[in-house]
């Protein structure tokens, strides 16, 4: 990464993510993306390599096609590891796309469009988070997120001193990362309505939906879960007690496009909204769900910035990502992403 990123739960220094390349007998390719975390999907880059590893001999020779059953036996071999699942899920579909000779989008059902990503601000000094978001706003952003969950005096002076930096009109989604309990959520919430917050995600620890649910009810401003959603049976269980307002959906979470679609589906169902995050996603993986994105009007808010953070970036073609925001879907089958040739050989030369 470019330089350290500060999330409540941890500070981030690097990204170890899991690329899968899948070769059928036609010559195509399908190109995955999985991003393990230790501290939201108790993967890391060691145990998912291992586990891709395994997980390839398990496809090997089997229909890619029968995407349905490929991803099953994959949740059935080994319990959890949904980020590196989610890599042969993109893969897969990357793949079927491009047998069909269809960008991913289309694929889905839906239709291309410009899409307008957040950017987000990790946690700092008040003034130097107002003055990241100052040159944003400058640049053409429209959606701010910030990071918070460190303490009330904190948060409260990072989120004043961005709303005075960049004025009134431009959302604001805050994201506590499980930082807080009910008592602080509820008072520091109370305390930021006037900042013209859209969102709060996740302001309490993934376990507590009873908590989300109270939280919800006395707070001024919608609440979001993240860490508290992964798969199907969480956004039931979420909407069943209509403990929020918005899903965030990552595909690392979701095991990738399968599950995010029922996800999704899920909310649609509910009336519940829903974000499309990202954990540290190259190009491969903000391609894949800008394409979901464009299949899933329900999908209202939009957090793909990830390959921003990155010192170099280790792939090629995808969608066009401004620093402004705006993202653009090319035409290309499948999502149109790869891994730079270079990369490659620069990682395998490193491994001999």
């Amino acid at each position: 990464m470019q330089s350290p990123f500060k999330i409540a739960l941890a500070v981030m220094n690097s990204a170890h993510n899991i690329i899968v390349r899948m070769h059928d007998n036609d010559g195509l390719i399908g190109v995955g993306e999985g991003v393990p975390s230790r501290f939201v999907t108790g993967e890391d880059a060691d145990n998912g390599f291992e586990s891709a590893k395994l997980y390839a001999q398990l496809l090997i020779g089997k229909n890619p096609l029968e995407i349905d059953s490929r991803l099953r036996e994959l949740e059935q071999y080994m319990l959890k590891n949904p980020a590196i699942r989610c890599a042969y899920d993109l893969a897969l579909y990357d793949l079927l796309a491009k047998h069909a000779e269809l960008p991913l989008y289309a694929l889905l059902g839906g239709e291309k469009k410009v899409l307008y990503s957040n950017r987000t601000i990790g946690i700092d000094e008040p003034d130097k988070m107002a003055k990241t978001a100052k040159q944003h706003v400058e640049n053409g952003v429209k959606a701010l997120k910030v990071k918070v969950g460190t303490g009330r005096t904190e948060d409260l002076a990072r989120i004043r001193a961005i709303r005075e930096s960049v004025g009134s009109g431009v959302p604001m989604r805050l994201d506590a990362n499980q930082a807080w309990d009910e008592i602080t959520a509820i008072n520091i919430l109370t305390a930021l309505a006037e900042y013209e917050i859209e969102v709060c995600e996740q302001p309490l620890p993934y376990w507590n939906i009873e908590g989300l649910k109270r939280v919800r009810e006395r707070s001024p401003i919608a609440i979001m879960a993240d860490e508290s959603i992964f798969g199907a049976h969480d956004a039931f269980r979420l909407a069943s007690l209509g403990a929020v307002d918005y899903f965030n959906i990552k595909l690392a979470k979701s095991a990738g496009i399968h599950g995010a679609l029922k996800i999704n589906a899920i909310g649609e169902a509910a009336g519940i909204k829903c974000m499309l995050g990202g954990m540290s996603e190259s190009l491969i993986g903000v391609s894949a769900g800008a394409h979901l994105i464009c299949a899933c009007p329900n999908i209202s808010l939009h957090d793909l910035d990830s390959p921003f953070h990155f010192a170099e970036e280790p792939s090629i073609g995808g969608v066009d990502f401004q620093p402004n925001g705006t993202v653009t879907l090319s035409d290309a089958h499948g999502h149109g992403a790869d891994v730079k040739p270079e990369w490659m050989e620069k990682k395998k030369n490193s491994s001999q």
